[in-house]
């Protein structure tokens, strides 16, 4: 009778030459896999070369739009797909394609305006008002640029604000524009879309957070609050966002999930995506998985025909517009639910009439004082040490240089406190 152990020891001994030789062919197939992004047969270096500057043309409709990553990899994924017979992978696209094509040629893509979602917030102590600016590329350069702008020294702001002060619906803004997502911001405030429709402009990543919900709720109820428009991607979790930000669902309900009860009706309007805005501007689709069995037109919000795309597995993003597109496409829904501007009730613009008429006086007032004051500066004589003065005087203070300097020459002018 044979051991098992001999058995055991003969099929290993068989077996170990196979082995070596199978995970040899694994690990060669997954290093033929990485280097073929860069084989002869499809040179991915080569191809971007080629697709890019096209794609951002398209994509910013020539350089007058910011573009979203996102947005960009859209623009060169049917081409990219064409030239290569494979799928573009976004993040390998935002990560490494696009990325070394901008190494590849910073002065050809250095007027080129791509932005991302920001990941963090710089802020900078001691200004006149609080500073945090997102770290996203471009409102760090825009910072940048703010902040290294050479100025007079002597001027200085001379004006009382001539807006009414108030930030209430219905004052300051005609309606509120919810975005499913982040990342558009600079190209809306290239269009001044919230300029050119009297907007606020709410947004979240994902599902709404409670303070969205909460802010709905008090400022676009149906009694004497403004509309709410809301801009979703084309997909079931699109419109599963757009539903939550103005109801809950009775799948929170039951599991005892609420996270906010809503206090009044919303008026509330879905401008979409919808299926007629895809097939107008021939927008691309992605494969997706669908789950659920939620009856989506039982309450007339999707279309047979939308309820039918959503099932067959399919999804459309808002980064499937070019930003020509989307702003075009904004502008028509927005023009649709808001023909006109804002103008206030009639007692606001009583109380604005004469606030008006006190603030035009001052500042009249104003402008003659600083130009003697501007005047007078030009001729003064600065002190010889200022800047021993000014190191005793921050010795025993938290102030800043500034705030410091400020004191010290108003207590030389009005040394009584007379001001």
């Amino acid at each position: 009778m044979i051991d098992a152990k001999e058995i055991l020891a003969v099929t290993k001994s068989v077996t170990k030459k196979w082995e070596k030789q199978r995970k040899a062919e694994e690990k060669g197939r997954s290093r033929a896999t990485r280097a073929y992004i860069y084989s002869d047969r499809v040179n991915c270096t080569e191809v971007a070369d080629e697709i890019l500057p096209d794609a951002y043309a398209h994509a910013s409709g020539g350089g007058q739009y910011t573009v979203s990553k996102r947005q960009f990899y859209y623009a060169a994924r049917e081409k990219f797909r064409e030239m290569t017979g494979r799928e573009l992978e976004a993040n390998y696209f935002s990560q490494t394609l696009l990325v070394q094509y901008i190494n590849r040629h910073p002065n050809q893509t250095a007027s080129w305006k791509i932005t991302a979602d920001p990941r963090g917030t710089l802020t900078i102590s001691n200004a006149n008002h609080e500073v945090r600016v997102p770290c996203g590329t471009i409102a760090i350069e825009q910072h940048l640029h703010d902040s290294r702008t050479v100025i007079d020294p002597l001027e200085v702001a001379t004006e009382l604000p001539i807006e009414w002060p108030s930030l209430s619906e219905g004052k300051r803004y005609q309606a509120v524009l919810y975005i499913e997502k982040e990342g558009f911001e600079p190209i809306l405030n290239e269009a001044k879309i919230a300029e050119q429709f009297d907007l606020a402009i709410l947004s979240c990543k994902g599902q709404s957070v409670v303070a969205a919900r909460k802010f709905v709720d008090e400022v676009c109820r149906v009694d004497g609050g403004v509309p709410l428009l809301v801009v979703h991607d084309f997909d079931k979790s699109g419109f599963e966002i757009s539903k939550r930000l103005t109801e809950v669902s009775d799948w929170a309900r039951d599991q005892d999930r609420v996270a906010y009860e809503f206090e009044n009706d919303i008026n509330v309007h879905d401008l979409g995506l919808r299926l007629g805005d895809i097939e107008q501007y021939d927008l691309a689709s992605e494969k997706c998985t669908f789950k659920g069995q939620r009856d989506w037109n039982h309450d007339g919000f999707c279309t047979d025909g939308e309820v039918a795309f959503l099932r067959s597995g399919r999804r459309v993003e808002l980064n499937s517009f070019t930003s020509p597109q989307l702003i075009e496409w904004l502008e028509s829904k927005l023009s649709e639910h808001l023909p006109t501007r804002l103008i206030p009730d009639d007692e606001t613009l009583v109380d604005a009439y004469r606030r008006a008429m006190v603030v035009a006086e001052i500042n009249a007032a104003i402008e003659e004082a600083t130009q003697a004051a501007q005047n007078n500066a030009t001729e003064a004589t600065v002190p010889k040490t200022l800047r021993r003065m000014l190191k005793q005087k921050m010795m025993d203070s938290s102030e800043s240089w500034d705030r410091a300097l400020y004191s010290m020459v108003k207590s030389k002018l009005y040394p009584d406190g007379d001001d």
